[in-house]
């Protein structure tokens, strides 16, 4: 029957797989418009009926009693190559739906005894009939893309010290997002005598209708600001699961208080979360076809891309590209329509009598090129990935040598987020050099809270030294005011 000609082969790839746990269902088409047959494929990542494996689905839903048979291929990721293939058929007007079952160990990666779903699969279906029902072969392509988000901020959970067995304690959270908070975080410790030390995570969403799939990694953030992966897990959010999700961390008590001058400055935990979820369907859709008269059944598309994710994709993929950023060590293409809307030191560059508008090149030599990377994905996308506050230094003195105002806002907000009394001196000196009395003031009132630490650190010493007018500016205004 593989050789038949005269079939309907459908392709549907489903981006963002791994963030779905519950069934995925295609657009509908109508594979036989003179009996008005229509279909639509189904899958479920984990099948109630079959453990570890995935439920694959063919439904007719309006149409004749003669039988159809599908082949099926599955590809994961980029591959061409398929990683499984079966069989399986509706036979007549009794049955409207029939299933395959396909064991995850076939299409999934194994890490550490769990299997691992792919980010992208993709399905390719053969689609015979039982007599004369189509007239040669026909192909379409369809879409899915699961809507993820990505989202990290930092909680603290002072006093760490008097946590106790089974009382929760809130963790603060500092969010270098505009967005709202989509949940609230605690702390506890294990109650059984085995892990009675053990730290315990919750995480209460606030929008349980809104997130749909969750993964989360967290990370300590020792003294020096190292990132140090203390757990991880996952979660489906839907109405029969309890309202919370708790699990523990790899470090217990007893080890952070033994560690506590690397852990725990000022009796404080410091963590770094961060969360991927998944808020449903984003985009789904027949994208291309030749059936010719036949009619689809598109469903909506529910999101289409933003102007910013198009400038996005045109940066990424090197498109109409006319001038480069030069730095030491890589070269970044870019739009100089692009920076100069977003940058008036770009523009400059640009529309008056400067080199970089002949030799369409701006070297940059005193900003290393993952600085550069982030600035202009910001003056793309408005977004900023995996910051930390030595990245966020760097980032502020770039926004500021070319005057991107949104970018040295965000920046100053999460360093004043990330003040710790090892790094305050840094950013004292930063918002000196760049005239910022805002931030300056933010790390003044933070030198005052902490002022017996600090001014015993040898931070503070070597800033005496290095700059003895602003440490006495510094000094002035936590004893006296002014």
């Amino acid at each position: 029957m593989e050789d038949n000609k005269e079939c309907i082969e459908v392709t549907w790839r489903i981006e963002n797989y791994n963030f779905s746990e519950s069934s995925i269902q295609s657009p509908s088409f109508i594979i036989n418009s003179v009996e008005s047959t229509s279909c639509f494929l189904e899958i479920v990542p984990k099948s109630v009926l079959r453990n570890d494996h995935i439920a694959f689905l063919a439904q007719r839903k309006v149409g004749d009693s003669f039988g159809i048979h599908f082949i099926v291929s599955f590809f994961t990721d980029d591959s061409s190559t398929p990683v499984y293939k079966g069989d399986f058929g509706i036979i007549s007007n009794l049955l409207i739906s029939s299933a395959c079952y396909v064991p995850h160990s076939e299409i999934y990666a194994k890490e550490k005894g769990t299997f691992l779903p792919p980010k992208t699969l993709t399905i390719h279906c053969r689609i015979f009939g039982t007599r004369d029902y189509f007239s040669g072969l026909s192909q379409c392509f369809a879409r899915t893309r699961i809507e993820v988000m990505r989202t990290a901020f930092f909680g603290f959970a002072e006093d760490f010290s008097h946590l106790i067995p089974n009382e929760k304690k809130h963790l603060m959270i500092k969010s270098f997002s505009t967005e709202e908070q989509l949940f609230n975080l605690n702390l506890s410790l294990g109650g059984n005598l085995c892990c009675k030390e053990k730290v315990r995570f919750e995480i209460v969403p606030l929008k349980k209708d809104y997130i749909k799939y969750c993964a989360c990694k967290l990370f300590l953030l020792d003294c020096d600001g190292k990132k140090i992966e203390c757990g991880r897990n996952e979660i489906t959010f839907c109405e029969r699961e309890p309202q919370k999700w708790e699990f523990p961390l790899y470090f217990t008590k007893d080890y952070l208080m033994r560690k506590n001058s690397q852990f725990l400055p000022d009796d404080t935990l410091t963590l770094k979360c961060e969360f991927a979820f998944s808020t449903g369907i984003g985009y789904e859709g027949i994208e291309d076809s030749d059936f010719g008269n036949l009619a689809f059944v598109n469903k909506i598309q529910t999101k289409f891309p933003s102007a910013l994710e198009e400038l996005t994709c045109l940066y990424k993929e090197g498109v109409l590209c006319d001038i480069i950023l030069q730095t030491e060590t890589e070269a970044f293409k870019a739009h100089k329509i692009i920076l100069s809307a977003r940058s008036s030191v770009f523009k400059t560059m640009f529309t008056t009598d400067m080199r970089e508008k002949t030799t369409d090149c701006v070297i940059i030599e005193d900003l290393d090129a993952d600085t550069v990377r982030r600035m202009v994905l910001y003056l793309y996308s408005d977004t900023l990935e995996d910051l930390d506050w030595k990245k966020a230094q760097s980032l502020y003195f770039a926004a500021d040598k070319y005057n991107i105002e949104n970018l040295k806002r965000l920046c100053s907000s999460f360093l004043k987020s990330s003040l710790q009394s090892f790094n305050c001196c840094d950013f004292l000196i930063l918002a000196d050099r760049h005239n910022d009395e805002d931030l300056k003031k933010s790390v003044q009132e933070y030198i005052a809270n902490s002022r017996e630490e600090i001014f015993h650190s040898d931070q503070w010493t070597n800033l005496e030294k290095s700059n003895p007018e602003l440490s006495v500016e510094t000094f002035r205004a936590v004893y006296l005011g002014n």
